[in-house]
C-alpha cells in the first residue's frame, strides 16, 4: 500500500473531499459496489507533487451499479446528476464532487492491475500507474475539453516507477 501524507496546494478543499468520499465509498461498500480511484487524486499519490490541485474525486465503476447507488443516495437525500449520454454520476454535497464513471464505457480495456492507496487514512483501490499513464495518453489524444491539460498529466507520469 502507498500512503501518502502530505496534500496538495488546495489542502482543506482535498481534506474536506476525503471526508466526503468516504461517505460515499461506506455507501458502495454496504451495497457490495467495488469503487476504482483514478484522476488528479491518483495522480497526486504517484508523484507527490504539491502544486496539483484536486477539485474532485473520480472513481470507475461497473455501469450496472449506477441504479443501485442512485437509490441509495435517494434514501439520504444526498444530491447527484446522472448522465445516460456519458454514463457519469457527479455526487456533490456544495463545492465537493464526486465523479462515478462507468469503467464499461469509459475504460473497457481496464488492465486488472491496482494498487491500494492510504490518502492521510483515506483508503482506495486504484488503477496502477502504468494504466494512470494510459488513461492520461489516451484523453490527451481524443479528449474534446482538455487535450493539452491530459498530455502535461501524461508526461509527469512518463518518469515514475
Amino acid at each position: 500500500m502507498r500512503v501518502i501524507k502530505i496534500y496538495p496546494s488546495n489542502k482543506e478543499q482535498v481534506i474536506n473531499l476525503e471526508k466526503f468520499a468516504e461517505r460515499i465509498i461506506s455507501i458502495c461498500n454496504k451495497i457490495d459496489v467495488e469503487l476504482i480511484a483514478y484522476g488528479s487524486l491518483i495522480l497526486f499519490g504517484y508523484t507527490k507533487n504539491k502544486s496539483l490541485m484536486i477539485n474532485d474525486i473520480d472513481f470507475l465503476i461497473s455501469e450496472k451499479a449506477f441504479v443501485k447507488i442512485m437509490k441509495e443516495l435517494d434514501k439520504i437525500s444526498i444530491k447527484y446528476d446522472y448522465s445516460k449520454e456519458w454514463p457519469t454520476l457527479q455526487i456533490t454535497d456544495g463545492d465537493l464532487k464526486i465523479e462515478l464513471d462507468s469503467k464499461d464505457f469509459w475504460q473497457k480495456d481496464l488492465p486488472n492491475e491496482f494498487e491500494d492507496f492510504d490518502f492521510n487514512g483515506l483508503i482506495v483501490k486504484a488503477v496502477s500507474l502504468n494504466t494512470l499513464r494510459n488513461i492520461y495518453k489516451k484523453a490527451s489524444e481524443v479528449s474534446k475539453d482538455n487535450p493539452h491539460g491530459n498530455l502535461k498529466k501524461f508526461k509527469m507520469l512518463w518518469g515514475l516507477k
